[in-house]
């Protein structure tokens, strides 16, 4: 009787303690981390639809996971910019989040708020992965998934960001289970969880068009296969033997859950077409692109008429345009969402990958992604517990379409993943990681046979040593198979190791060393003047002041602007034998003292040139920097240089 009584109760006490952990080591590890590059993005235009009703800002994504994470600064004290603010008439909204965050506020109390939400989409998350694995493997493996899933440094890189990377992780997983179970048994109440996940998923990214092949596969599977779907709307229970009975069955539920889609989007949206409201509504635009020589649009009605022109003259996008042109037309989505839509189609971003660069992307990014920051001993379970649900240890007849979904699930969005040509971190390939966790708990039947119950303890005790020793730099993690996250930037940038999180620990730095000139080459989206320490800026994604002049002092560089990532003048391909011969004739003094003794009209010309050299000299100091060891590091992201005069001298040469 004690036994079985301590058998019940341990997945019970279990079950809540792991969530403990889970909630601890992402809310004492987001306290850390400065506010990173998309969360000014996100929280700005979440607490904009919030605030003012207005969808203008970020119409990248949806707005339902910006709006989660906006929802505690509702009831807390903040100073919101007026309309006035330079960014708000054209839905630029880096330079209106960083007025708002920056300038009129304390950003980190706000985002410390936000992220919490993000903790709590964690916790949501974990338990689908022990529900799960518990369902289809057993109480053994829903632990087992759980363990791995509070540990996965993958997963507690992004539960303490205010991004929508987490959130459509969650819907996505929710919609596939909620699917697999309405195609086993069609109930009001799983009709309605499958419309509410699926619902979700599409209020919170674009690419929920992903999970459309997956959920066919799993509806023609259930339809095409032997077994009955039991249908339970009405008494008494029927059994859809017939093939023509679960096909009706299966597209009324796609109507329904179709239908419900749509009138939640214009829920969300209230109800409205235009995004835009109070007096600009007639001038004001969403972001948009302009190419050199185009004149800025006046509303959006010019930003539409020349996304459908270029679309037309691209055969790729030709029939996506007509059709986005249609729905327009006759207003069937709102404009925010259509124009979501568009800004999707314009993919390709500056992409590094084991020293090369590219806008295209690679087949082999996300795959070289996966190997290098998945913990080892998550992979090592993951392929046990394939093999244990390979080689039959399970009994699976009663949830064999669940597991089916969740495989075609990987598939489809792995190679998705791979066909992208936006590679800029491992984060696009988070949805994929609850599975993964769901069938690393599989390997648990391994704990019944004499290897396995010391092999299986050893992977997790190898993982909550690989989780402590990254702690809290859980966005910076690398295996082994690398060397470590000392070594991630040989490999990877942008988001996977360096997406300015380390404002707050070179503030720190600056406290201890305050005798020392900063000048500071940042990738980041805040304002690094705001955190309490003097720093002068070297060239950087988003520009700061004041400008710094090249002297000794102490030089901070952010991995990704190292690298040169997105700026192809600190790269070593811009400098050519021709770029460094038109560099050294600018670098000549005797050349310079020409500019200052010319006549102030025939300075004009002269003066450029010297701005131009000026600019290439800081790039050129970065792009040496490259190839000298650092003097220290802060966090993974930044490098710490201490360059005397001579040193930046002979650093700027050609």
């Amino acid at each position: 009787m004690a036994w079985g009584a301590i058998r019940r109760w341990c997945p019970r006490l279990a079950v809540p303690a792991l969530l403990a952990v889970g909630a601890l080591l992402a809310i004492t590890a987001l306290l850390g981390d400065s506010i990173t590059f998309d969360e000014t993005w996100h929280l700005t235009s979440g607490v904009s639809y919030l605030e003012t009703g207005d969808f203008r800002m970020a119409p990248d994504h949806p707005p339902l996971a910006k709006m989660w994470a906006a929802l505690p600064l509702l009831w807390t004290e903040h100073q919101w910019p007026s309309p006035q603010t330079p960014g708000w008439r054209e839905g630029d909204c880096w330079t209106f989040g960083r007025a708002w965050l920056c300038e009129l506020n304390d950003g980190e109390r706000l985002i410390t708020r936000a992220r919490c939400m993000m903790v709590v989409l964690l916790l949501a998350t974990c338990l689908c992965v022990y529900g799960t694995a518990r369902t289809l493997f057993g109480p053994a493996a829903g632990l087992l998934a759980l363990t791995a899933a509070v540990l996965s440094p993958t997963l507690l890189a992004h539960s303490g960001l205010v991004t929508i990377d987490l959130p459509v992780t969650l819907c996505m997983m929710l919609t596939t289970l909620a699917f697999a179970g309405l195609m086993e048994r069609i109930t009001f109440r799983r009709l309605l969880a499958a419309a509410a996940a699926f619902s979700a998923l599409c209020l919170v990214k674009y690419s929920w068009v992903i999970m459309l092949p997956v959920l066919a596969l799993m509806a023609g599977t259930a339809i095409l296969r032997a077994r009955p779907i039991r249908l339970a709307l009405i008494r008494p229970v029927r059994r859809l033997v017939h093939f023509h009975q679960r096909l009706i069955a299966g597209v009324c539920c796609a109507v329904v859950i179709a239908l419900a889609t749509w009138v939640s989007i214009w829920s969300c949206f209230t109800w409205r077409y235009s995004p835009f409201r109070g007096e600009d509504r007639d001038v004001a635009t969403m972001v948009h692109l302009t190419k050199p020589g185009q004149p800025q649009p006046a509303n959006m009605d010019d930003v539409w008429a020349a996304f459908f022109e270029e679309g037309r003259q691209q055969p790729g996008t030709r029939t996506i345009a007509r059709s986005l042109e249609w729905l327009r037309r006759h207003k069937l989505l709102p404009e925010a969402y259509l124009y979501g839509f568009v800004r999707t189609l314009k993919a390709g971003r500056p992409a590094y990958l084991c020293g090369e660069y590219s806008s295209r992307g690679w087949p082999t990014y996300f795959p070289i992604v996966f190997a290098i920051k998945t913990p080892i001993p998550i992979i090592l379970l993951l392929l046990a517990g394939v093999a244990a649900v390979a080689l039959g240890r399970f009994h699976l007849r009663r949830r064999r379409l669940l597991v089916y979904g969740l495989s075609v699930f990987v598939v489809v969005y792995g190679i998705s993943s791979i066909l992208s040509h936006v590679n800029i971190g491992q984060r696009h390939i988070l949805p994929i990681y609850p599975v993964v966790m769901v069938f690393a708990g599989a390997s648990a039947a391994w704990l019944k046979t004499r290897l396995g119950r010391w092999l299986v303890p050893a992977a997790m005790l190898w993982l909550l040593v690989a989780n402590l020793r990254i702690y809290p730099h859980y966005l910076c993690y690398f295996n082994e198979l690398v060397g470590g996250p000392q070594n991630g930037h040989l490999y990877l940038a942008d988001s996977n190791i360096d997406w300015g999180q380390d404002l707050k620990r070179l503030a720190a730095y600056a406290r201890e060393h305050p005798d020392e000139s900063i000048k500071l080459a940042y990738f980041g989206s805040a304002d690094p003047t705001r955190y309490g320490f003097a720093c002068q800026a070297l060239p950087s994604v988003l520009p700061f002041e004041p400008s710094a002049e090249l002297t000794a002092g102490t030089y901070v560089v952010s991995v990704t602007m190292l690298l040169g990532v997105y700026d192809p003048q600190i790269r070593d391909s811009f400098w050519d034998p021709l770029t460094l011969s038109d560099y050294q004739h600018q670098h000549r003094p005797a050349t310079r003292a020409t500019w200052e003794n010319r006549p102030a009209w025939r300075r004009e010309r002269p003066s450029r040139v010297r701005e131009e050299y000026d600019s290439l000299r800081r790039k050129r100091l970065l792009n040496q920097l490259r190839h000298r060891e650092p003097d220290g590091r802060i966090g993974y992201s930044l490098f710490v240089y201490h360059l005397s005069q001579d040193d930046v001298d002979k650093l700027t040469k050609p």
